[in-house]
């Protein structure tokens, strides 16, 4: 009844077990006419060796029964009295000799070169779900062949399962296995047992083999048989009492939840889900009846998956049809509606364009209170010193030198070396100074402030939010906010960030030279993209050091529109990210819902066709372009999904310098973001006057419509004919025949000789 053996075993008998199975030496017994040769494993009543006949030189397995009692022989009189019942059945494995008399007894079986289906889990612990079905439709045929001539398995496991040099299952180790018209109760394995066969006093039942047939297809999918647990199995193995293991077993099955790890398998279908859970559903009344029962099922899904190129030409044809009609409407529509379609698009571009300079000029207003927070900040002589001093402390230097690498930002044996500079004092009196800094009235609210040393590394931070994990001591040296670049320093070739050393030259270290808006970056905290505003911060004409902000985009333009008419931002510099949906009003609306508090990745990962909006710099000749919003394309976005028309606008930032020392900061020149407003308006509004000429066309939507429906019934119903009569087809192939009996097999094993011990030559 254990995982692995078919009988439970009592301690010694366990330990005399793994003994033999660990490093056997020599064989139990020599056999004339056979050589032995090596130990293949042992289980609850003997040992296997492989061997080699020496008249024929096949390659044979001999299972001795070693236990030297006086069932020895009753027990191999059992297990070959099945076998030779089934001699010749390619499903089982073939029985070619028997030791009656020998000490210990034995019986001389095919070798199976493939070893079993268990190995093949251990080693590959899941199957692809068509290998996984066509091993299942296979022993699920050997054991139709077994029940056919009145034998019951009652052991069926991975283990019990044999391939051969084609792969193709042999069952093996009939040493439970029952005649139909047997009494006596037959234990198999833990979690391949039907529950109602844990019980010493159970009749034998197809439906027990019926159960397990499931449970190994499960296996194969799922890498281990259901209703496995761990818990359950201490219990058991605690549990001394054999009885009492039984109906600890039994109780849990009947009252576990359903298995479905199966049904999430890529490839399994509802139809193979069904059968595997009728197979093995603890209530035998809602189980297969028989084996051949599961067998018709699988050839029924197996036909069905047959006709689904049939079931999409009904599809299909209806549809080519469609698109035919709907061809020849849609040129009486474009003519129709032509002329009106261009002049309200034009306006419609206009009105879209105006819109989106608008807000890209108000969204331009608040990127300059962040950038000139940021460089007053950075040109605060206080910062500057103080950044110096930490730059020339020496004890936090030893400890600033250990953290430059920006790839163990993630390392915990750096933890350690991060706690002491957290707790530095030097350290310390910068981050209280920056806290007191930001409660000023003319500091803006932001995300995040941050103050990083030459090294990349974060040396004080200020978070609107606590984030979810600590970045005081990590070195990002490799931002773009640090570097000035446009994307972030990562080798694409090895995946690793670009790393900086403390010999390196401050001077070839990239680093930010002027105000610099940053590349995107997404946060998982809190599942949107955020940007960042920095300035180098230079003492006595030395760079020490990068201060600046991080906004979560969603803070720079108003979305006050209808679904018709609304506004988005978009990244529009070149790179991964180009295009990567930043605002929308959609997001708005969901962060406000306490249901929603994230927004799923698959709408912070949209991404625009910059090529399809209207930017200030497109001719005019262009404008007949559609836009179509990739939120439209997600569930959610449902009300975004249809043509629309944009046009889009760049956001610009200005920058400030010191026409003459302690003057007043000027506004000299403006620099583009890269980041664009995009002005969006529904295309079915635009033109809904031209719509009413569109109608016209209704009563020849309808008749081609009608026609469609006729002739999708008709196809239809020949589909569902042909499959209902394959269906009835198969279910008068694979019956079972009223007529078999228990007798039938009886008759089969007073015709059929046992073998008797091969005689030495």
């Amino acid at each position: 009844m254990s995982e692995e053996k078919t009988q439970q075993q009592n301690p010694a008998e366990r330990k005399k077990a793994k003994e033999l199975s660990l490093e056997p030496t020599k064989p139990p017994a020599q056999i004339d006419g056979y050589r032995i040769t090596a130990f293949l494993g042992s289980g609850a009543y003997g040992e296997v060796w492989s061997g080699i006949d020496q008249n024929t030189g096949r390659r044979v397995a001999i299972k001795f029964y070693t236990r030297r009692s006086k069932s020895d022989v009753a027990l191999l009189a059992q297990e070959v009295e099945k076998l030779v019942v089934l001699a010749a059945d390619r499903y089982v494995v073939q029985l070619l000799d028997v030791g009656w008399d020998s000490t210990p007894p034995y019986y001389v079986m095919d070798y199976i070169e493939h070893g079993s289906l268990e190995d093949r889990l251990q080693e590959h612990q899941k199957i692809p779900v068509d290998d996984a079905v066509d091993m299942f439709e296979e022993i699920a045929t050997g054991l139709m062949h077994l029940h056919g001539k009145g034998v019951l398995h009652c052991d069926i496991k991975p283990g019990n399962i044999l391939l051969d040099q084609d792969n193709k299952p042999r069952l093996a180790d009939f040493g439970q296995s029952r005649l139909s018209t047997e009494g006596t109760a037959a234990l198999g394995t833990l979690y391949y047992m039907a529950p109602e066969q844990a019980d010493l006093e159970a009749m034998p039942d197809a439906k027990w083999d019926v159960y397990a047939l499931g449970a190994i297809l499960y296996s194969m999918l799922t890498g281990e048989p259901p209703y496995r647990d761990k818990a359950l199995s201490e219990k058991i193995e605690t549990t001394r009492d054999t009885r009492s293991r039984l109906k600890i077993y039994r109780d849990t099955i009947r009252n576990a939840p359903k298995p479905t790890a199966h049904r999430k398998i890529p490839g399994v279908d509802r139809s193979l889900g069904d059968i595997i859970d009728r197979c093995i559903n603890p209530q035998p009344k809602k189980r297969f009846a028989s084996v051949q029962s599961v067998l018709l099922a699988l050839r029924q899904r197996q036909e069905s998956i047959a006709f689904r190129p049939l079931l999409m030409l009904g599809l299909v044809g209806p549809l080519m049809l469609m698109a035919v009609m709907a061809l020849f409407g849609w040129y009486a529509y474009q003519r129709a509606v032509g002329d009106t379609d261009a002049a309200v698009t034009q306006k419609a571009i206009e009105s879209n364009s105006f819109a989106a300079r608008l807000a890209a000029r108000s969204a331009s207003e608040q990127i300059d209170k962040y950038m000139l927070a940021v460089k007053s900040l950075a040109d605060d002589s206080v910062w500057q010193a103080e950044l110096a001093n930490i730059f020339e402390d020496e004890s936090l230097m030893e400890l600033r030198c250990q953290l430059t690498d920006p790839n163990q930002n993630t390392n915990p044996d750096f933890d350690t070396t991060r706690s002491q500079f957290e707790s530095h004092p030097v350290r310390q009196k910068l981050q209280r100074l920056l806290a007191s800094r930001l409660k000023q009235d003319d500091m803006p609210g932001a995300a995040s402030w941050w103050i990083y040393d030459p090294f990349g590394i974060q040396m004080a931070s200020v978070f609107e939010k606590p984030p979810s994990t600590p970045t005081r001591g990590k070195n990002y040296s490799y931002r773009s906010y640090f570097t000035g670049s446009k994307t972030d320093l990562i080798d694409e070739t090895e995946g690793a960030k670009r790393k900086y050393t403390v010999s390196d030259d401050f001077s070839n270290r990239p680093h930010v030279d002027r105000l610099h808006v940053s590349a995107i970056f997404f946060s998982d905290a809190t599942a949107t993209w955020k940007i960042a505003f920095s300035s180098p911060v230079y003492h006595r004409s030395e760079f020490v050091g990068v201060i600046g902000l991080t906004v979560e985009m969603g803070d720079f333009v108003e979305f006050d529109k209808v679904d018709t008419q609304y506004a988005m931002m978009v990244d529009g510099r070149p790179g991964k990210h180009q295009g990567i949906v930043l605002e929308h009003p959609l997001f708005t609306r969901l962060l406000k819902e306490e249901k929603n508090p994230k927004l799923d990745a698959s709408l912070t990962h949209c991404q625009v066709d910059m090529d399809s909006i209207q930017l200030d710099n497109v001719d005019e000749a262009d404008l007949e372009l559609r836009f179509m919003d990739p939120i439209g394309e997600k569930e959610l976005g449902e009300a975004y999904r249809s043509v629309r028309i944009a046009a889009g606008a760049e956001i610009q930032f200005s920058v400030f310098n010191k026409t003459e020392e302690d003057s007043e900061e000027e506004k000299v020149e403006k620099q583009e973001t890269g980041l664009y407003v995009i002005a969006v308006e529904d295309y079915a509004t635009i033109v809904g006057p031209a719509e009413k000429l569109g109608r016209q066309l209704a009563w020849l939507g309808s008749l081609a419509s009608l026609l469609l429906l006729l002739v999708a019934l008709g196809l239809w119903f020949l589909v569902l004919k042909s499959t209902r009569d394959s269906r009835q087809r198969l279910a008068r192939v694979f019956s079972p025949s009223s007529e078999t009996s228990s007798s039938s097999s009886l008759q089969s094993l007073e015709t059929v000789a046992l073998p008797t011990k091969k005689k030495s030559s």
